[in-house]
């Protein structure tokens, strides 16, 4: 029953409902599906949602997770955790991990959009423009949008507020915020579109 309530309150969240702007109902359901409560924190600490209403209805829903490198730390010891990875695997895949980190910043951001068709993030000519804003108030174009697909069990597991049956995950990549300097102070994810604007702030590294 306590387990029901709270998926009650997560397609609650998903779905728009007034005052429910937080992560706690997915992540006490990811708690109780056995992740750690120490991956848990860091994945409510680097994660943003918004939602845009227009005459009290949800037009968009979006949630972001910044993959900072406190982040990566704590997924990468969550996987070895899970999957009993031993030293040599876990210092493997640090190492394929800090190779990437130097190539791009990256975000998996996850979308509701009652119109389907608007859900086009990743569609050259979509109707959104994705772009950051850094720390010194200058603008970022993203690299790429990529589609998540398909939408594993790891997925869904690592990023709770994720739901394939409602919207969309994508995985975002921009040029290296170290490379300007722009590490220090906060960044501002930014959609927007003729159905809205999100802006998601996500404090300096």
């Amino acid at each position: 029953m306590k387990r029901w309530f709270r998926l009650m309150i997560g397609a609650a969240c998903l779905l728009g409902v007034a005052g429910c702007s937080h992560l706690e109902g997915y992540l006490d359901i990811a708690r109780e599906k056995g992740m750690s409560a120490e991956y848990l924190t860091v994945l409510k600490q680097w994660t943003r949602q918004q939602i845009v209403y227009s005459q009290f209805e949800t037009r968009a829903h979006i949630g972001a997770t910044y993959r900072s490198p406190e982040f990566k730390k704590a997924y990468l010891q969550e996987y070895a955790r899970l999957y009993s990875l031993g030293d040599g695997e876990k210092k493997a895949r640090q190492e394929i991990q800090a190779a990437l980190a130097s190539d791009f910043d990256e975000f998996i951001f996850y979308a509701y959009i009652p119109e389907k068709t608007s859900n086009d993030f990743d569609r050259r000519g979509s109707i959104w423009s994705i772009f950051l804003i850094d720390s010194k108030g200058e603008r970022i174009d993203p690299v790429d949008v990529r589609r998540i697909d398909p939408v594993t069990p790891i997925v869904t597991e690592f990023f709770p507020y994720v739901n394939p049956y409602y919207g969309i995950p994508y995985q975002l990549r921009f040029p290296p915020l170290a490379k300007s300097g722009s590490t220090a102070g906060p960044v501002k994810l930014v959609f927007a579109s003729v159905i809205g604007k999100v802006e998601l702030e996500f404090g300096g590294r």
